[in-house]
């Protein structure tokens, strides 16, 4: 039986692992990446800004960084 392996970086070392390994680990990383996160909230508040305002009152919208 023939197994296929991939190779891991953490930093500059490379470690060897089964294939599915490597691709859970890149499912993880993009699962923690945040940036698509953070586009999808900025999505939803500028979408907020556009909708109806009560009268007069402004909202006040913080931005996590």
């Amino acid at each position: 039986m023939t197994e296929f392996y991939g190779w891991l970086f953490v930093d500059f070392i490379p470690l060897l692992y089964e294939k599915r390994r490597v691709a859970r680990q890149l499912q993880v990383e993009v699962w923690l990446d945040l940036t698509q996160l953070l586009n999808e909230l900025k999505a939803e508040l500028a979408n907020g800004e556009t909708g109806t305002k009560t009268s007069g009152a402004k909202a006040n919208v913080s931005y996590i960084v």
